[in-house]
C-alpha cells in the first residue's frame, strides 16, 4: 500500500465529525422513540420516510426508515453513537421506566464524574449515553 504523505495544505484530512445517521425499519416508531422519549427536535423534514434533527448548535441526527432490520447484539460489529445527557442515572430511569431494552445494568463509571451504558432503538440499533452520574 502506497503511503501517503501529509502536507500543511493537505485537503484529505478529517477535521470534524457532521452528523450521525440511523437507518431503521419503522420510521414512524423510530420518529416517535427519538422525539417523544429522547427529546430530540426535528429539523428538517427529508421525504415521508426521513428527517433530520439538530443536537446542539452543530450536530446532528439523520433518521431514515424503510430498511431491513439486521439482528446484531453487544458482540457483534457495528457502529454506534454517543449521545451526551446531563445525568446518566436520570437518563437510565427514564429509559427503563419506558421500557427500553438497556444492554447494561447500571451505568458504568468510566472516568472521574463521568458515566456511560448503552442500550437499543426500536429497530435494534445500540446508543450510548454518557455524562455524570
Amino acid at each position: 500500500m502506497k503511503q501517503h504523505q501529509t502536507t500543511d495544505t493537505d485537503q484529505a484530512l478529517i477535521t470534524g465529525l457532521a452528523f450521525v445517521s440511523a437507518f431503521v425499519d419503522d420510521f414512524d416508531k423510530a420518529y416517535d422513540f427519538y422525539t417523544n422519549l429522547l427529546g430530540l427536535e426535528k429539523k428538517y423534514n427529508m421525504g415521508d420516510q426521513a428527517c433530520f434533527f439538530g443536537i446542539g448548535d452543530e450536530h446532528g441526527l439523520y433518521l431514515q426508515g424503510g430498511h431491513e432490520v439486521r439482528q446484531t447484539d453487544v458482540s457483534t460489529v457495528r457502529s454506534t453513537f454517543t449521545l451526551t445527557v446531563a445525568s446518566t442515572s436520570e437518563f437510565f430511569a427514564k429509559l427503563k421506566d419506558a421500557g427500553v431494552t438497556i444492554i447494561d445494568t447500571a451505568p458504568v463509571k468510566v472516568g472521574e464524574g463521568h458515566y456511560w451504558f448503552q442500550f437499543y432503538d426500536p429497530a435494534g440499533n445500540v446508543l450510548e449515553a454518557f455524562g455524570a452520574e
